[in-house]
């Protein structure tokens, strides 16, 4: 006869539509940060209630795509702090509005569950990141072709750790 395992209550599953709400709540206070303002942010928050309410729908791809067209009609500088927290912010949208489209939405989610998504999402934000960083000491006027072939070998390198880490285990 086996022995029953317990396991801890958990969180329950609106959980994540909670934390796909915070992240857009802080897109949006970032985009107003930059600049955005008036029915480009209106526009923004009913999208990013459409991507919360339903999860499933392309809204959460919306909601990024609004955030990267608004931030690329700003004005300053691309790598300021202020754009740069969107990267994982909308990172973190699309993580728990795919997580909460698989989850159930009366079922429990235990916390360890999440191991593996996080583990991917830090290692993307630090791929990512570790690109930002090459692009800023990139020369602002005309590059030389070695630094234009090293970035299409980096941009490379990215997608094919992309693929080795969607692939499935086992």
């Amino acid at each position: 006869m086996t022995t029953p395992v317990h396991l801890p209550a958990g969180l329950p599953a609106w959980t994540l539509r909670a934390a796909a709400a915070l992240a857009c709540a802080a897109t949006g206070l970032v985009l107003a940060a930059n600049g955005v303002q008036g029915v480009a942010l209106v526009l923004f928050a009913l999208v990013s209630a459409a991507a919360v309410a339903v999860p499933a729908s392309a809204a959460p791809a919306l909601v990024i795509g609004m955030a990267a067209i608004t931030t690329a009609f700003t004005e300053g500088d691309p790598l300021r702090p202020s754009v740069l927290v969107l990267i994982p912010l909308l990172h973190l949208v699309h993580l728990t509005s795919a997580l909460a489209a698989l989850v159930p939405s009366r079922s429990r989610l235990h916390v360890g569950a999440l191991r593996a998504p996080a583990g991917r999402l830090l290692l993307t934000q630090a791929l990512t990141f570790t690109l930002v960083g090459v692009t800023a000491f990139l020369p602002e006027h005309g590059t030389d072709p070695v630094v234009e072939v090293a970035g299409l070998a980096t941009a490379v390198a990215l997608a094919v750790a992309a693929v080795v880490l969607m692939r499935p285990r086992g």
